[in-house]
C-alpha cells in the first residue's frame, strides 16, 4: 500500500470513527441515530476494504450489522449491546492508528472484535445471500480501485497502469455488469480517459487523476453493496463526484471533427484552376445528404432510447453527452448541405438534448425516423416537417382538432379511436415513433399556456339541447346510391395521386362498398 493512499485511508477513516463515538455517546440512555450509525459503519468499511485492511473492514462491518439489527428491531440498544459497540469503537481506533505498522497484534485484536460482533449481531442471515459472482466482482472491484487510487497519486509506473487498466477490464466480462449502474458507466469512462495515457499521446493530467480518484470511490461503494447482496447506489456523493469530473473531462477535450472551408487546403488561386464539377453526377445532393445523415441518425434514435431508459447519474451524464454530440454533427452535416430548417432544429434541440429533456427526445426521436426513411422525401416537404417540429419544441399549440380537414383528423386518431393533439394521441395513447406518455406529458406540460383558450372558445357548434330529438346512427350513414357516389369519387381521387393508397383509406372504401349493396 502506497503513502499517499494510507494518508488518505488514516484521515478518511479517522473521521468515520469519530462519528460513530459520537453516536454512541449520544445514545447512552435512548436508541442511537441507526440509520447515521449505518451510514458511518459502511463508510468506514468502504475505506478499509480500498486500503486493503480486511481486519478493519471486517469490524465495520460487524457494526454495520448491529445498526441493522437495532433499527430492524432484531436486537435490543441495552447495556450490553452498547458494551459491545463502545468496545469496538475504541479498538477501531487503536487500529486506524497502527494501519502503518500493520501486524499480528492488529490482526488478533480485530479478530476479537469481529467475534464478539458476530455473536451479538450473527451474519448468517447475509450469507444466502452472497454468492461467488457477487463476492468476486466486489473483490475485482476493490484491487481495480486501490490500482487507480496508486496511479492518481503516483503517475509515474505505465507497466503499474497497464496492469491496473488490465483489472478494469476484466470487469466488463462480468455478464451482469450492464445490468448494475453505475459500474458499467464507470469501467467505460476511465476506459476512455485512460486510453491516451496509454498510447503516450498524454500525461496523466489533473482532470485524468480526479476521474480515477472518483471512479475508485464508486467502484468499492458499489462492489460492496453488491458483497452483501444489494445494488449498487445510484445517487451518492461518490456518484455525483464522478459525474462531475467526467464532464469536467469532457468539456476539456477538443471537438476533432472540424469542418474548414475547402479552399484553405488548396494553393493560392482561383478555386475553379484545381476543382471542377462533375458534368454528370452519379448522385444528387438530397442523395448524398440521405446517405450522409441515415446513418447518424439511425444512432441518434439509439441514443434516445438510451436516454429515456438512464434512471442513474452517470448513465444520465454519458449519455447526455453522446447525445449533444450527435445533435452537433447533423446540424454541420445539414449546414454542409444548405438545409437550414433541419440545421436549425438541431441546434434548437441542443441544450434540451443534453439535459434529456423528455420533449427534446421525442422531438429528435422524430427527426430521427424521418431522416432514416428508406425513401426519401421530397426537399420541400422535409423542410415542412422539420419546421413543424421546431415548433412543437418551442411550445407553439397545435391546430384544433376542429379545424383540421376530416382526413387529417382521421389521420391523427389512434387505432383505438383516441383523439390526438397534433399526431400526439392526447390520453396516454403512442405516437409515431414509439414514443410514450412521458413525452405526452412533458408537451402538456410546457404548452399548457396555449392551450388556456379552449377554456373560453368554442371549437365546434353545439349540436342541440339535450331534449332534443335523438337522431338514428343510420341517418348519418351513406347508404345505397349515396354511398357508391361516395366510393366512386374515392376512387377517382385515389387514381390522381401516385402513391399507394394507405390501409385506413382502403377501408373506408369497402366500408362504403358494404353500404352501397347493403340496401
Amino acid at each position: 500500500m502506497t503513502g499517499g493512499l494510507l494518508d488518505f485511508f488514516t484521515l478518511e477513516a479517522t473521521e468515520y470513527v469519530d462519528m460513530l463515538d459520537g453516536l454512541v455517546s449520544r445514545a447512552a440512555a435512548s436508541l442511537p441515530d441507526a440509520d447515521g450509525f449505518a451510514r458511518s459503519a459502511r463508510g468506514l468499511r468502504g475505506a478499509a476494504t480500498m486500503a486493503k485492511l480486511r481486519g478493519i473492514a471486517d469490524v465495520a462491518q460487524g457494526l454495520e450489522r448491529l445498526a441493522r439489527d437495532v433499527r430492524e428491531g432484531k436486537l435490543a440498544w441495552d447495556q450490553s449491546t452498547r458494551a459491545v459497540a463502545v468496545a469496538a469503537i475504541d479498538d477501531l481506533k487503536l487500529l486506524v492508528r497502527g494501519a502503518r505498522t500493520w501486524g499480528e497484534a492488529e490482526d488478533q485484536r480485530a479478530a476479537n472484535r469481529v467475534a464478539e460482533l458476530d455473536h451479538v449481531a450473527p451474519r448468517q442471515q447475509q450469507i444466502h445471500q452472497r454468492g461467488k459472482g457477487a463476492a468476486y466482482l466486489a473483490h475485482a472491484a476493490a484491487e481495480a480501485a486501490t490500482g487507480l487510487l496508486s496511479y492518481a497519486d503516483h503517475p509515474t509506473s505505465l507497466d503499474a497502469f497497464a496492469e491496473t487498466m488490465r483489472r478494469v477490464r476484466a470487469l466488463r466480462g462480468v455478464a451482469a455488469l450492464k445490468d448494475l449502474p453505475p459500474l458499467a458507466e464507470v469501467v467505460d469512462a476511465i476506459d476512455v480517459a485512460a486510453k491516451p495515457i496509454e498510447l503516450s499521446q498524454e500525461d496523466a493530467t489533473a482532470d485524468r487523476r480526479r476521474l480515477f480518484r472518483a471512479a475508485a470511490k464508486v467502484l468499492v461503494e458499489g462492489g460492496e453493496a453488491i458483497r452483501v447482496g444489494g445494488l449498487p447506489p445510484t445517487d451518492t456523493a461518490a456518484v455525483r463526484e464522478f459525474a462531475h469530473a467526467a464532464e469536467t473531462l469532457r468539456s476539456g477535450e477538443r471537438e476533432t471533427d472540424e469542418v474548414v472551408p475547402i479552399s484553405s487546403l488548396l494553393p493560392d488561386g482561383p478555386m475553379g484552376a484545381f476543382i471542377t464539377a462533375a458534368p454528370n453526377p452519379p448522385t444528387s445532393a438530397a442523395q448524398r445528404f440521405r446517405l450522409e445523415v441515415v446513418s447518424q441518425a439511425e444512432h441518434l434514435r439509439r441514443l434516445v432510447a438510451d436516454g429515456r431508459s438512464a434512471i442513474d447519474t452517470a448513465t444520465r451524464d454519458r449519455v447526455g453527452r453522446e447525445l449533444r454530440a450527435a445533435v452537433r454533427s447533423l446540424a454541420r452535416a445539414a449546414q454542409s448541405f444548405s438545409s437550414t430548417d433541419i440545421a436549425n432544429l438541431f441546434l434548437a434541440v441542443e441544450r434540451g438534448a443534453s439535459a434529456l429533456d423528455p420533449r427534446a427526445l421525442w422531438v429528435l426521436d422524430e427527426a430521427g425516423t424521418e431522416l432514416s426513411r428508406p425513401d426519401a422525401t421530397p426537399a420541400d416537404a422535409l423542410s415542412a416537417r422539420f419546421n413543424g417540429l421546431l415548433k412543437r419544441l418551442s411550445g407553439t399549440p397545435p391546430a384544433p382538432i376542429a379545424t383540421m380537414p376530416a382526413r387529417q383528423r382521421r389521420m391523427n386518431s389512434t387505432p383505438s379511436g383516441i383523439p390526438s393533439l397534433g399526431g400526439v394521441p392526447a390520453f396516454g395513447g403512442t405516437p409515431s415513433g414509439g414514443t410514450k406518455g412521458a413525452e405526452l406529458h412533458a408537451l402538456l406540460a410546457t404548452g399548457i399556456a396555449g392551450l388556456a383558450p379552449l377554456g373560453s372558445t368554442r371549437l365546434v357548434e353545439p349540436i342541440g339541447d339535450a331534449d332534443d330529438d335523438v337522431i338514428p346512427i343510420e341517418d348519418l350513414l351513406f347508404r345505397g346510391k349515396d354511398a357508391l357516389k361516395q366510393a366512386l369519387s374515392l376512387g377517382d381521387r385515389l387514381r390522381a395521386v401516385a402513391e399507394v393508397p394507405d390501409s385506413e383509406t382502403l377501408a373506408e372504401l369497402f366500408d362504403l362498398l358494404q353500404l352501397a349493396a347493403a340496401d
